[in-house]
């Protein structure tokens, strides 16, 4: 029925709720979040089945900073507050966990075709979410958020986070993200006229939805107190990998139902903040692939933030971006092996299985063997590319890639202001080739693209 890592949770459940549990089944796909979470129904007599949602720790790489009995905390405030957010039923010690309220309802906002629908939907979410920005922030102060006081607090308090996290797990300086980084830090906004809670990580599939309503706002990990605009740079980053939702239109819904008008520099500097998290999250676990974790969904996500990364600084400078021309794949003496490998996992094994969990860990094997023959194809012909572009950056071509990043990592320590937009159009090119060597095994990120707003 369970894990054995999990198995405290099920007498720890029937505790909480007073009775029996007859079903748990481990959520398959990402829903999840990529941490393990479990749908369990529970015989509790007279009130029927009750029927809950488990959310787990992630373990070693989940952040101390953001940790699930400070979630569960935050959606005990929202859901006294009257916000949409499924029940709160207890944080369970060990295995960590937290239960929550099992909502009906859809999370593929990319499923919904009736433009009324979709135009309810839309500003439901929307007025959550500025009603959620009002609140007072004190309830959230008293379980144990900090409150920003100054401009450098408001943009940069959560963002050292992540960065402590980077510079703790990456073994190595990533060039693009080292750029990112001071980038963000040397343009910090005014601060704005009060702080709110946002929720951190919020945008299509992160609200579960019904008809014409939203039953949920969920995930409530990385909730802080901060800039709202942030929460809109967050509506942009969800798009760009669970497009659907017209941007332009949620910027105006949100402005009108909020009463707050679109700080445009504000949101554009939050974007690129937003798009940064995932690579600077994922630097160290990229870098040091456990088999049993999402890997190719990780090597997916880190390839298109970064490039959406570069994007979103190129569009707060006004800098024009032009994609390069890619390489021809060189014809391979192993194709046949890849497409014999290919062949088994998709149309053998992956049907095998009626676990959704395994079914789903059978594709990602596939994903990676797509990610394997596109760099025996064609890593030979990028790497010339990477050369080239980086001996015209540098001055002079490096002999060893190892050479060049660390020439790379030397100029972007040293270099000014006026240096950003070379060094933005060298990152977009690198960007754009290191993630089509993974084409075709993206996933929800085949084709990402971060919708203009203004």
């Amino acid at each position: 029925m369970i894990d054995a890592p999990y198995e405290g949770l099920i007498p720890w459940t029937e505790q909480q709720l007073g009775g029996r549990v007859v079903s748990c089944v481990r959520q398959g796909e990402r829903r999840s979040g990529g941490r393990p979470a479990f749908f369990i129904d529970t015989d509790c007599g007279d009130r029927g089945i009750v029927k809950v949602y488990a959310r787990m720790s992630r373990g070693p790489t989940q952040s101390p900073a953001f940790g699930l009995g400070r979630e569960h905390a935050v959606i005990e405030e929202l859901h006294a507050a009257g916000i949409a957010v499924p029940a709160p039923m207890g944080h369970c010690p060990d295995p960590e966990g937290i239960l929550l309220e099992c909502l009906a309802g859809h999370d593929d906002y990319s499923l919904i075709r009736d433009d009324a629908q979709r135009d309810a939907i839309d500003r439901h979410f929307l007025d959550q979410i500025a009603r959620m920005h009002a609140l007072d922030v004190a309830p959230f102060a008293k379980r144990g958020l900090s409150v920003p006081t100054s401009a450098e607090e408001f943009a940069l308090a959560d963002l050292r986070v992540w960065e402590e996290g980077y510079e703790r797990t990456a073994k190595r300086p990533v060039p693009l993200v080292e750029f990112a980084r001071r980038w963000l830090h040397r343009n910090v906004p005014e601060a704005p006229e009060r702080p709110s809670l946002i929720q951190g990580d919020t945008g299509p599939g992160q609200f579960l939805y019904e008809g014409n309503e939203v039953t949920g706002i969920v995930d409530w990990e990385f909730a802080h107190i901060a800039d709202p605009m942030l929460d809109l740079a967050q509506i942009r980053i969800r798009d760009f990998y669970n497009p659907g939702a017209d941007m332009k239109r949620w910027m105006a819904l949100y402005a009108e139902v909020s009463g707050t008008p679109i700080d445009w520099p504000r949101l554009r500097y939050y974007t690129v903040k937003a798009m940064i998290i995932t690579p600077l999250a994922l630097a160290g676990v990229v870098q040091q692939m456990h088999p049993l974790t999402d890997h190719a969904e990780w090597y997916a996500q880190d390839l298109c933030y970064q490039r959406g990364t570069i994007e979103a600084i190129a569009e707060a400078i006004g800098a024009e971006l032009t994609a390069p021309t890619l390489p021809e794949p060189d014809a391979s003496s192993h194709a046949a092996i890849f497409e014999l490998l290919e062949q088994n996992l998709r149309d053998e094994l992956a049907p095998a299985f009626d676990d959704a969990y395994y079914q789903y860990r059978t594709r990602l094997a596939l994903r990676l063997t797509i990610y394997a023959r596109n760099a025996e194809r064609l890593g030979p012909a990028y790497a010339e590319a990477e050369f080239e572009d980086l001996g015209v950056l540098l001055g002079r071509r490096p002999a060893s890639e190892a050479e060049g990043n660390d020439r790379l990592l030397d100029l972007i320590a040293q270099a000014e202001p006026k240096q950003d937009e070379a060094l933005v159009r060298y990152f977009h090119r690198h960007a754009v080739r290191a993630e089509s060597l993974m084409a075709g095994a993206l996933g929800a990120g085949e084709g990402a693209t971060l919708q203009p707003v203004s």
